[in-house]
């Protein structure tokens, strides 16, 4: 099986740009250190994937501090729980 090539596109402060990824195939969210991070991380959404060629194109969400990321990403994909839901659910 080949390689998977990853688009990013709407980054503000990287712009668009691509990299080659071994991953079978793209899931819904990658979150992805900074380059020159420090912690902050960027949080992308898969938009479409183009099995035949082997091309997933990924959106930005944001960026920041991986606690404030990480419930925007999941929320654009429709997989987040308030804090209040995960705190109901956990007891």
């Amino acid at each position: 099986m080949g390689h998977w090539v990853y688009e990013f596109v709407g980054c503000p402060d990287t712009g668009n740009y691509q990299q080659i990824a071994n991953e079978e195939e793209p899931g819904e969210v990658i979150f992805r250190e900074r380059p020159g991070g420090l912690g902050i991380v960027e949080g992308f959404v898969r938009d479409n994937v183009d099995e035949l060629m082997m091309v997933a194109r990924f959106r930005w969400v944001a960026g920041g501090d991986p606690s404030t990321v990480a419930p925007m990403v999941l929320e654009a994909v429709g997989e987040y729980l308030p804090p209040a839901a995960r705190e109901a659910g956990s007891q």
